[in-house]
């Protein structure tokens, strides 16, 4: 019961990116097709513009969140002490992913410095999740072409 409910949460967190994503590239493309850019350079173009450009808020579990950012800051804390950490990304629940990883460390930041002014990490996890953006969207343009925009799965994906 308790994987369906998170895996309903996140199909939600990922309709609300992808809602998001849309927002800022129809515009981006709207705007390079009428500057004359034939439409399948256009819409790779407004998927990397939209993917550096975007501000979105962290799509995530509070949950998995504070997992990842607990491990992270523990990792964090041992190498400060010099002392060796084995944990791999994968032992601390982290996606292989590289851009997923990088969406962790942001976080991780964010909540340490919310922490360090005297926040609680739940506290601050709330904060960063409700009131914060991403520096970018943490997908490829591969995953924007062919599961955010699927209209768009012409030879924008091979160029």
């Amino acid at each position: 019961m308790k994987d369906m409910k998170s895996s309903i949460k996140k199909r939600e967190l990922c309709q609300q990116r992808d809602k998001e994503f849309l927002a800022l590239y129809h515009p981006t493309l709207d705007a390079l097709v009428e500057q004359g850019i034939p439409m399948s350079k256009a819409r790779r173009a407004a998927v990397e513009f939209t993917i550096a450009n975007g501000h979105p808020h962290y799509h995530v579990e509070h949950e998995r969140a504070y997992r990842c950012v607990c491990h992270l800051l523990s990792a964090e804390q041992k190498k400060a002490c010099n002392a060796r950490t084995y944990r791999t990304s994968e032992e601390m629940g982290l996606p292989k992913h590289r851009l997923r990883q990088q969406m962790w460390y942001e976080i991780t930041r964010q909540v340490a410095a919310l922490r360090d002014r005297g926040m609680s990490i739940e506290n601050a996890i709330d904060h960063v999740l409700e009131h914060c953006r991403a520096s970018r969207f943490f997908i490829s343009p591969v995953t924007a072409l062919t599961k955010i925009c699927p209209q768009a799965r012409t030879r924008a994906i091979r160029s």
